[in-house]
């Protein structure tokens, strides 16, 4: 990661623009469609916040935009003992709300303003969104199966995969988590009960801080 450079420009400033962008490749870059001001109203993060997320954004992402592949060979240098492209496909769809294809700036402050400054709650919903793989406000038994399975595979070294070990764990936890977050028995988990289960687990709770700590660091 490069070092964030400090934001510079003058206070009135409110725009993504910056003097030393070379003219010739601006074709080439994909800017903000948010001002600054725009943006500071959309998340919890101050002028300066952002002006520092935008710079690092540029420097690991010249184009302005990051691909579905690109992000998952990111996601891949996290976790390099493990099959993390399932995994990363879901959380590029969280990102990208806008389904275009892309992760843009805009998309990626936003994830990040309600993972690191969120509530409680709006941290839940992210996670519930993301579980939600065809974001029709309920979770099935199947969207739950294929995010565990992704969740294992992300974990459990390739090396170490035994297909029919790894089958019956994955079974056995989607039925656990799905039988306790199926309140209502109907095959369907929606955000609501989800919300109230995830506030009364003090683990689940634990975990999130734990979360938003890793970002933060």
């Amino acid at each position: 990661m490069n070092v964030i450079r400090s934001a510079g420009g003058g206070g009135r400033r409110s725009s993504f623009k910056f003097q030393h962008e070379n003219p010739a490749a601006k074709h080439l870059v994909r800017r903000p469609t948010c001002t600054i001001a725009e943006l500071m109203g959309k998340t919890k993060f101050s002028k300066d916040e952002i002006c520092h997320l935008y710079r690092t954004f540029k420097q690991d992402c010249p184009s302005g935009e990051v691909s579905k592949a690109h992000f998952a060979a990111i996601f891949a240098t996290l976790f390099p003992s493990g099959e993390c492209f399932r995994y990363s496909v879901f959380l590029f769809r969280n990102i990208d709300r806008t389904n275009s294809g892309f992760i843009r700036f805009e998309d990626l402050v936003i994830t990040l303003s309600v993972l690191v400054h969120g509530s409680i709650e709006e941290r839940i919903c992210w996670i519930f969104d993301l579980y939600d793989l065809n974001k029709d406000g309920m979770i099935t038994r199947l969207e739950l199966l294929q995010m565990v399975a992704a969740i294992f595979q992300l974990i459990v070294p390739v090396c170490k995969l035994n297909f029919t070990s790894i089958t019956s764990a994955i079974e056995e936890r989607t039925n656990q988590l799905f039988e306790t977050w199926d309140t209502h028995g109907n095959g369907h988990v929606y955000k609501e009960d989800f919300i109230q289960y995830c506030l009364q687990n003090e683990t689940i709770q634990k975990s999130m801080e734990m979360l938003k700590s890793n970002i933060c660091s």
